[in-house]
């Protein structure tokens, strides 16, 4: 089922700038009356837009966002509450999306890709006939470069497929959980170990955290940390490989290859 953009553009746009603003002018004590005043809606439809999309109350939001485990500030704090835990956190369910990774070796002959509105920005998302190649957090200019230089002999066209729709239908439900989603096929340009990390990334749950060092010691290496952030930093499919569920292990959020602040959203919507 395609995805009604006459409804869903012009919320997720409202929400992409709340956020922005909440974030960018640290709006740490906001009240919902003031929030409500700043988007010119009522304190109800308010509440419902949060809701509706992140299933979290507008409020707790901007307090998680400023918690210390999720900003540069109290790193012993955010040590204890995220990094002393991990060993606990077997139990936690994991994320409800299924994804097929799978390598490919040369580039498809044709390659499919389509914008869609979400509340971080617009998201660009390609196809080919083997699976789900990219999802990022770009225009269609620069996301088609990035494309081209994946695939170089691939005809590059501007087409949503059916595909597109699964795995937008798969990021609009992401924090709801709403929705049954069958298993997502990935077919990208990778090495065997970055696939390993990709794949240990699916098996944390909704707000479980890790670090590169913990990943490490999961594939069997404690001294691969260094290879595992480069696995995590070279991850296609944003948001779906939840490669954001990464921390340093100072307990700083650390870099995110689509900004820092969209990982800070992230982690205080999750938590």
């Amino acid at each position: 089922m395609e995805a009604d953009f006459s409804y869903q553009s012009p919320r997720m746009e409202l929400l992409f700038k709340t956020l922005k603003w909440m974030l960018d002018s640290q709006q740490i004590g906001v009240t919902i009356e003031e929030l409500s005043k700043h988007l010119g809606l009522g304190e109800w439809e308010t509440q419902h837009l949060f809701q509706e999309y992140l299933e979290k109350d507008p409020i707790r939001f901007v307090q998680d966002a400023f918690s210390p485990s999720l900003t540069q500030v109290g790193r012993q704090q955010a040590q204890l509450s995220i990094f002393d835990s991990l060993d606990e956190m077997h139990d936690v369910p994991p994320t409800h999306l299924d994804l097929d990774i799978r390598i490919i070796e040369e580039s498809p002959e044709e390659v499919y890709y389509s914008i869609y509105p979400y509340f971080l920005g617009n998201v660009f998302i390609a196809s080919h006939e083997s699976g789900l190649c990219q999802v990022t957090f770009e225009d269609s200019e620069v996301g088609s470069i990035r494309l081209k230089k994946t695939f170089p002999k691939s005809m590059i066209r501007e087409e949503r497929t059916e595909l597109h729709e699964l795995a937008y239908q798969a990021l609009m439900s992401y924090f709801t959980g709403t929705g049954a989603i069958p298993v997502i096929p990935i077919a990208v340009k990778a090495t065997s170990f970055q696939v390993r990390v990709w794949n240990e990334l699916q098996l944390l749950g909704k707000s479980e955290l890790t670090t590169y060092g913990a990943l490490a010691q999961k594939l069997g290496d404690p001294n691969l940390s260094r290879a595992v952030g480069s696995a995590v930093g070279s991850n296609p499919v944003a948001l779906l490989i939840p490669c954001h569920r990464v921390l340093h292990h100072s307990g700083k959020i650390g870099s995110f290859r689509w900004g820092s602040w969209r990982k800070q959203w992230l982690l205080a919507i999750e938590k």
